[in-house]
């Protein structure tokens, strides 16, 4: 059976992502031990969930600059709503966040106005509203009521329960996004508005999905940290946007849109972390993360056009061929 150009895509990039994992483990013998594993699936939770939401905003053409923002809003939320019992804190914060995310997809899609601009808006609205939720102050959970959160840093194998969620979130919006209707209204919309339009598709119900499921991500995402440290800060997560954005755009996630995977934006995050933690581990001062980050990103897209133009002057050949 021969395999699909995006299947050929994510094999290429699971082979960046191994090749780094295992330049790593051979001088870093933690990298493959239990405790190692276990700390690095944790290490990806914060960005690979908002990485999810984020890369489905991409795909169908549009971005969610807001994210970092409406984590830290989750964050002291979760723990404003502690008193209420863990789960129903988690699930109230996913609630408020997914409504204030529905309604500002409906506000980009009403105004017809650029979403990285009105998220701009919202990032700066965001941050505001978390400092006068938090009074300016850390949010803390009780200690007396501290104990009740290490549920979330026990260890089942090398999972704990964060990881688990976000391998959970992985699967259930891959299979939203390629065996639904709804899923693949998004790709529409990315692929050709006026294509989309032309098919039938309404741009408000993708519009207003994609920025829902991207906010209650990182309200989710923000709550499982806090709660998980006891802690939530109002300036909390301000650099969680770069690392989710550079996930999407390592597994294939296009800036044009209709095209990529949530499988490749978990590869995309897993080479990142794999790079970023074995450079920490080795004693490298932080800005070598930077700076290997940037390359690896530059690299990849370098790699992607010149494997696109190769292909594009094969067509054209056989093309001339074709009609010689």
């Amino acid at each position: 059976m021969k395999m699909s150009a995006e299947t050929k895509s994510n094999l290429a990039r699971l082979a960046l992502m191994l090749g780094v994992y295992l330049i790593f483990a051979s001088r870093i013998p933690s990298y493959y031990s239990a405790p190692g594993v276990a700390a690095l699936l944790d290490g990806a939770v914060l960005a690979g969930i908002i990485a999810i939401g984020v890369g489905l905003t991409m795909i169908a053409g549009e971005m969610d600059l807001s994210v970092g923002s409406m984590a830290a809003f989750a964050g002291i939320l979760s723990i404003k709503f502690y008193a209420f019992g863990m789960i129903p804190a988690f699930l109230m914060v996913i609630a408020v966040c997914a409504v204030l995310g529905a309604i500002q997809g409906y506000c980009i899609y009403k105004l017809n106005i650029s979403s990285m601009v009105f998220t701009i808006g919202t990032l700066i609205a965001l941050r505001g509203l978390t400092l006068v939720v938090s009074g300016e102050k850390t949010a803390l959970i009780p200690f007396e009521d501290i104990a009740q959160t290490d549920i979330l840093s026990a260890k089942f194998l090398v999972f704990s329960i964060p990881s688990a969620i976000l391998l959970l979130m992985v699967l259930a919006a891959d299979f939203f996004s390629r065996r639904t209707l709804w899923g693949r209204e998004i790709f529409a919309i990315g692929g050709g508005r006026s294509e989309a339009r032309a098919a039938g598709v309404s741009l408000k119900r993708p519009i207003v999905l994609i920025f829902a499921l991207s906010a209650a991500l990182a309200g989710l995402a923000g709550a499982l940290l806090s709660v998980r440290t006891g802690s939530a800060s109002p300036l909390g997560f301000e650099a969680v946007l770069l690392e989710a954005v550079t996930a999407c755009l390592i597994g294939g996630i296009a800036l044009s849109g209709g095209r990529g995977s949530i499988l490749g934006i978990l590869i995309g995050l897993f080479t990142i972390r794999f790079l970023v933690s074995g450079i920490a581990a080795l004693g490298a001062p932080f800005w070598m993360q930077s700076l290997a980050t940037g390359a690896l990103l530059i690299f990849v897209i370098i790699a992607e056009a010149g494997i696109r133009y190769i292909l594009r002057r094969r067509r054209f050949a056989l093309a001339q061929r074709a009609t010689a």
